[in-house]
């Protein structure tokens, strides 16, 4: 009789087949002769041993701490008073406001400190347009919290729903499986919304000073 596995449900039912679960098995079970159960596995494994993990990894922990990037540069001009206004018209055209009123931000005769929200990829075209206002060396950057791979969640998300549907018969007699399956997916679908709310602008940290 032909048993139809899935790829979550793979290493659950190997697991149940092996010697080394049988050990646990009830005395009466053991006097009972051997029986064959037939796996569509890729291949057979070792006796107490587990199936080496494929690709996808199903059991990838994805972290839920939010994600930010930050840039910090310094922007040197000739004349602060006559520049700014070009800088935060620059910005304004890569769609990058700041963060807060001007007014609210630390500044003298000689400096303004701002930040940007600028989208990621206005980044670029941002740094060309303040380059040809004064002198702006490459920006310091680092990010706060893993960066989560999307696509990779979408596409496991994708896999899992489209197999569920082909295969929802055979799962019914897999309940077991038919759980982790469902665990899993809820975990990829909450992973996912973090990574959208978290896929924001770059916190742009620009001191503009005078030469």
């Amino acid at each position: 009789m032909a048993i139809f596995t899935r790829n979550v449900a793979a290493p659950v039912l190997a697991l149940l087949a092996s010697p080394a679960f049988g050990a646990h098995a009830a005395p009466a079970a053991a006097a009972q002769a051997p029986t064959t159960v037939a796996l569509s596995t890729p291949a057979a494994t070792a006796p107490g041993s587990f199936m080496p993990a494929g690709a996808p990894y199903w059991l990838k922990t994805y972290s839920t701490a939010p994600y930010q990037e930050y840039w910090t540069g310094v922007l040197t001009v000739k004349d602060l008073a006559k520049d700014l206004p070009r800088v935060l018209k620059a910005a304004e055209k890569e769609k990058s406001p700041l963060a807060q009123d001007l007014k609210s931000f630390a500044s003298s005769a000689r400096q303004q400190q701002l930040v940007f929200l600028v989208p990621g990829e206005r980044g670029k075209a941002l740094f060309k347009r303040l380059r040809k206002l004064g002198d702006l060396p490459e920006p310091d950057m680092r990010t706060l919290g893993p960066k989560l791979p999307l696509d990779e969640i979408r596409a496991k998300i994708d896999r899992l729903m489209k197999e569920r549907a082909e295969h929802d018969a055979e799962l019914k007699h897999l309940p077991v499986a038919l759980e982790i399956e469902e665990e899993v997916l809820e975990r990829l679908v909450l992973v996912e919304e973090i990574a959208k709310q978290t896929r924001g602008p770059v916190r742009f940290n620009l001191l503009v000073q005078q030469r």
